[in-house]
């Protein structure tokens, strides 16, 4: 595996030209295609000299999640340009993305199957953490199939979910699902009640469902998505 590291220095691309590229710290970046013909389609080009500055102008850039290099050209792809069907080149490219991007997804609405009295879906997103405490988690009411749905700022990859169940009757959420965009990305079932546990997904999309899979309540003391 080839990566690129991006910290916090300062370096001379071009003796020649005597250029100095500050450098943003924490981005690496991974080859994932040597020598290709098909690439990514690029949202956005720059000048480049090396696959270092592009690499740097990249991380510089705001929804910039890999590049290539070519011809003194660099080329930006944002975090859908993965998921959809390559373009063909003219000449053989390497393509970069960036690992160790995952971060906490902005959540900007939910809803869910059916509330139970005063325990809102917002509830699940407030970023209060208590799990002893009932009044300060979702509740749906009790039926098969209870869900609750996040509406995140912006299509993004969900890479997993970091779900804090309450602490009395954890099993109610045993079995379970997760989808994105109305497609399951992972099926949960589990022999043992967790407390605080991390679901992985790897999808992309702008809506992320938990669907309760027990004829019970859905109780989510809170969700926090995860990706890019």
């Amino acid at each position: 595996m080839v990566q690129v590291k991006v910290q916090w220095t300062s370096l001379l691309l071009s003796l020649l030209v005597l250029t100095v590229i500050p450098i943003i710290l924490g981005f690496t970046f991974e080859m994932v295609t040597k020598d290709g013909l098909k690439s990514p389609a690029s949202m956005s080009t720059m000048p480049g000299i090396t696959t270092i500055e592009c690499s740097v102008k990249c991380a510089q850039t705001p929804g910039c999640y890999g590049f290539s290099w070519l011809h003194g050209l660099c080329r930006f792809f944002n975090s859908s340009s993965f998921f959809v069907s390559l373009s063909s080149s003219s000449s053989k490219l390497s393509v970069y993305k960036l690992v160790n991007a995952n971060k906490k997804l902005s959540l900007v609405g939910c809803k869910n199957s059916a509330t139970r009295q005063s325990y809102v879906c917002t509830k699940a997103m407030d970023g209060n953490r208590e799990q002893n405490d009932v009044s300060f988690c979702s509740v749906t009411m009790r039926s098969s199939n209870q869900w609750w749905k996040a509406q995140l700022s912006a299509p993004s990859q969900v890479e997993y979910l970091t779900i804090y169940n309450r602490i009395k009757n954890a099993e109610l959420l045993n079995t379970f699902n997760l989808l994105v965009d109305g497609v399951e990305c992972n099926r949960v079932n589990l022999t043992e009640p967790f407390s605080i546990a991390n679901f992985g997904c790897n999808a992309f999309g702008s809506k992320v469902r938990v669907v309760n899979q027990l004829y019970t309540h859905l109780i989510l003391c809170e969700v926090e998505i995860y990706g890019y």
